[in-house]
């Protein structure tokens, strides 16, 4: 058990790829990451397997694409899901991990079952943020939201708040001379994009500002200096989470772990007509995320598109386990295309990512082809002038779908069968 490897796990909520200067944003925004990327391993084409947090993180812990709603906050339903499939903390609980959690998401809290596996698990979680999430008031969920700003708490807490609880736990698990697993959810750049001010290297704005402009921004789409204060605090923010991952990486050195980063979607900057994550499109700039790994026997870059699907088998390929889950490791390269989905109210929205191309069904009345080569933002759908191809795209969907669908009908027969053993039993 000695030689296994320790494990890092980093995730930054709303990190889009192309605000990191080592996927190539003229601002040096992380330079640590940066380092990593250069000595260790970057995806060009990493791709979140669904939007927003919820069902792209069960996707990076079980292998397998969420079945529920994007924003249904419902606490029964995530539960239920979770404890139907295998996860990530609980493969590597069994195979002799220590497996340990710090984050302030209240969506991926304990209250939501995405505690499985995990033998600590921290999400700061309280009860009026239960609150936030379920209440159907606006103004209640308003004052909650003003209130835990203010006082820089629950998902608003900077991550200098809680480091030297994260510090203290790593210390107690040298004492067990167990390896460890630890995950890290960082949400220091989810809006409303507040800086500390040591880190305001191009904001400006002050503090009610920038919140009066977050809560606005969605009406002032069209106001280029909105927007640009919005990204300058953004810009900060990244520069700010960049920072732990230079502290932690110091800090830890002696634990020689494996690190592996990412972030779980992107955000909206009126590319699109939307800001932040709230509307379920497929976008780039919601989908395509940075993805490295450092300090690993692995180095180099891999230009293909790679699903976050495959982020738990990687993880037991890098210390040396088969893999247990339904998805394939994305060491040794892409693929040809992957697969990016959101399930909106009643209908699957469905992107099909290639290097070079991006077809999207089901989010607008007509199918969508672009060209990122030529459109990275995606403002020409070119769906007409390819006819061919995107027919050729059309049947990748319905590949996909008639996949899932038997993959569900199976994990359905499955569960019957348990229910009627343990009746029997």
């Amino acid at each position: 058990m000695q030689g296994k490897r320790n494990i890092v796990l980093i995730t930054i909520d709303s990190l889009r790829a192309d605000h990191c200067s080592f996927m190539g944003y003229y601002r040096k925004t992380t330079p640590t990451i940066d380092k990593m990327a250069r000595t260790g391993l970057y995806f060009e084409n990493a791709i979140a397997a669904s939007v927003p947090t919820m069902p792209s993180m069960m996707a990076c812990f079980t292998g397998e694409y969420t079945l529920n709603n994007a924003f249904d906050f419902t606490a029964e339903n995530w539960r239920k899901e979770i404890a139907s499939r295998k996860t990530l903390a609980q493969v590597l609980q069994r195979k002799g991990y220590e497996t340990v959690a710090f984050h302030t998401n209240p969506g991926l809290s304990s209250y939501y079952g995405f505690n499985k596996g995990f033998n600590y698990f921290h999400d700061f979680l309280k009860d009026e943020m239960i609150v936030a999430l379920t209440t159907d008031s606006t103004i209640k969920r308003r004052f909650l939201s003003i209130k835990k700003i203010l006082k820089r708490e629950s998902d608003c807490m900077p991550w200098e708040k809680y480091y030297g609880q994260i510090i203290q736990r790593v210390k107690e698990l040298r004492k067990l001379r167990t390896p460890y697993f630890l995950w890290v959810l960082l949400l220091d750049t989810h809006t409303p994009y507040y800086p500390p001010r040591d880190f305001r290297k191009w904001s400006r704005a002050n503090f009610f500002s920038l919140t009066w402009q977050f809560y606005r921004m969605g009406k002032r789409i069209g106001e280029p200096k909105v927007r640009n204060n919005l990204i300058n605090a953004y810009d900060d923010c990244i520069l700010y989470v960049d920072k732990f991952i230079e502290k932690i990486s110091h800090d830890l050195e002696d634990d020689d772990p494996i690190f592996i980063i990412h972030a779980d979607h992107g955000d909206g900057f009126g590319e699109h007509c939307f800001y932040s994550h709230n509307t379920p499109m497929l976008y780039e700039e919601l989908i395509h995320v940075p993805l490295v790994i450092y300090n690993a026997d692995v180095k180099g870059k891999v230009e293909e598109p790679v699903s976050l699907l495959g982020l738990a088998p990687t993880i037991l390929e890098l210390i040396g386990e088969e893999n247990e889950f339904p998805s394939e490791s994305f060491l040794h390269g892409g693929g040809d295309w992957v697969i990016s989905k959101v399930f909106d109210g009643s209908k699957w929205k469905i992107a099909v990512r290639t290097k070079e191309w991006k077809f999207i069904t089901g989010q607008k009345e007509k199918d969508e082809l672009y060209y990122l080569k030529e459109d990275p933002y995606e403002q020409e759908n070119v769906i007409n002038e390819h006819p061919d191809l995107a027919k050729e795209m059309r049947r990748i969907v319905e590949i996909h779908v008639k996949q899932e669908t038997e993959k569900r009908r199976i994990r359905e027969r499955i569960s019957r069968l348990n229910v009627r053993a343990a009746d029997n039993g």
